[in-house]
């Protein structure tokens, strides 16, 4: 959902790139049940970087929120996907294996993880980053201050790698994008939170 996202934006040329620089993208994994949850995705994107992109879309073409409720706000575009219902079910419009993957473990236990090992790779490879020393230097710079936040939520957190919100109730973990492009970001195979229902 968010990284096919990223890199279809990325991939499709300079002005998309240099829009995605000018995103926040949060995912957010309630545990609702031991068999259901809910996804929401909300991409972020200042109020004239959007419009320039819709200048140079086409009728029919909208790459930033087409599955999604576009909300506008004074400063902001956000654009929020939200799905729900059994594990199995959500598809978190993602066919390249990048998807977050739930599953319940016994026990009232519900363990959330989203794959990340090759997250900086991808990102790298459709930029044409991975081969240009110049194209990391200049999508640092664009991408600064702007970050991926995955979230998961819905009961006390029992296991994680990622960071537990103080009452517990919560972890999350936070990727500048600037990170991304760096040789030394050193990401696990995958970030995970077990929540207890």
């Amino acid at each position: 959902m968010m990284i096919s996202t990223l890199t279809r934006l990325a991939g499709a040329g300079g002005l998309a790139l240099m829009l995605t620089a000018c995103m926040d993208v949060s995912m957010t994994v309630d545990i609702q049940s031991e068999a259901e949850a809910e996804a929401t995705m909300v991409t972020a994107m200042k109020r004239d970087m959007y419009e320039l992109m819709m200048a140079q879309s086409t009728e029919d073409e909208d790459d930033f929120c087409a599955d999604g409720t576009l909300v506008e706000k004074p400063d902001v575009m956000e654009c929020t996907v939200i799905e729900s219902g059994p594990f199995a079910e959500l598809e978190f419009d993602s066919d390249d294996g990048e998807s977050p993957s739930i599953e319940a473990i016994g026990g009232g236990q519900v363990r959330v993880s989203f794959p990340t090992g090759d997250l900086a790779e991808s990102l790298a490879e459709d930029t044409g980053a991975a081969e240009d020393i110049q194209i990391q230097a200049m999508i640092a710079s664009m991408f600064e201050g702007h970050a991926i936040t995955m979230t998961v939520t819905g009961g006390p957190i029992v296991d994680t790698n990622m960071q537990i919100a103080a009452d517990g109730m919560s972890a999350s973990y936070e990727i500048p994008f600037v990170d991304l492009f760096g040789s030394d970001l050193d990401l696990p195979a995958e970030l995970y939170a077990i929540v207890q229902k």
